[in-house]
C-alpha cells in the first residue's frame, strides 16, 4: 500500500507531466498558426508582436522608421546570427499601367522598391523609413530616377496595401509576405489564410 506521501508525490508528478504537455501543445499551436501551417523555425517580430503567418497586412504612418527583428526559433543568445533576405516589391493584386517618359510599364513588373523605403538590413533586424507624403508615384520616381513618371489617379484607391515586404530565412525554406500601406499608426496585423512556404 502506498503511503500518503507517495500518493501525493505521484499526483504531483502526473500534474507536472500534464502541465508540460499543455505547454508543449501551446507552443506548437503558436508556431503553427493554430495548427494550420508547418512549424516555424524562422519568424519576424515588429514592436514586440511576432508575425507567424505566411501572409499578413499592416498599415504604417509616414515620417517614421519601423524596425523588424528576425529570429530563428531554436537559436540562443550564444548562437551566431544567421543570414536572411528581405526586399520590398509591388503588391499588385490590382495591377495598373503607368508611364515613364511616355513608355508604358506594369506596376507588378516594377521590381525591387526597397530603395524608396531606405531599407537597411542588419544582422538580426532591418528597418524601413517612410518619408512624409509618400505615394505610389513618389516610390516609382525613386525606381526611375530623373525620368517623368505618370501614375493613374485611382491607383492608390484600388489597393490600400500597394507594397509587400518579403522576408525569407537564410536557406529560403521559410518566407513571409507582409503587404502594407501608408496611413494611420500601425493598427495591428491582419492574417490571411494559411501556409508557411517550405521548399524541398
Amino acid at each position: 500500500m502506498q503511503s500518503k506521501g507517495q500518493l501525493a508525490a505521484k499526483i504531483i508528478g502526473i500534474i507536472l507531466v500534464l502541465l508540460l504537455a499543455a505547454g508543449l501543445v501551446a507552443v506548437l499551436y503558436k508556431f503553427t498558426n493554430g495548427f494550420n501551417e508547418d512549424f516555424k523555425t524562422f519568424y519576424v517580430e515588429h514592436e514586440g508582436e511576432q508575425i507567424l503567418s505566411e501572409n499578413s497586412e499592416m498599415t504604417f504612418t509616414e515620417g517614421k522608421t519601423h524596425r523588424f527583428n528576425v529570429k530563428y526559433t531554436f537559436d540562443t543568445g550564444q548562437t551566431e546570427a544567421r543570414d536572411y533576405s528581405v526586399e520590398i516589391v509591388p503588391n499588385a493584386e490590382q495591377d495598373f499601367e503607368y508611364t515613364v517618359d511616355g513608355e508604358t510599364y506594369l506596376y507588378s513588373q516594377a521590381g525591387d522598391l526597397s530603395s524608396a523605403f531606405s531599407l537597411k538590413k542588419q544582422k538580426s533586424y532591418f528597418e524601413i523609413t517612410l518619408r512624409e507624403d509618400m505615394t505610389v508615384q513618389s516610390v516609382l520616381e525613386t525606381v526611375h530616377p530623373g525620368q517623368q513618371v505618370k501614375v493613374p489617379e485611382n491607383a492608390a484607391d484600388e489597393n490600400p496595401f500597394p507594397y509587400a515586404l518579403i522576408v525569407s530565412s537564410y536557406n529560403g525554406n521559410v518566407s513571409y509576405r507582409i503587404a502594407f500601406g501608408l496611413g494611420a499608426d500601425v493598427t495591428g496585423i491582419t492574417l490571411d489564410p494559411p501556409g508557411i512556404v517550405f521548399i524541398g
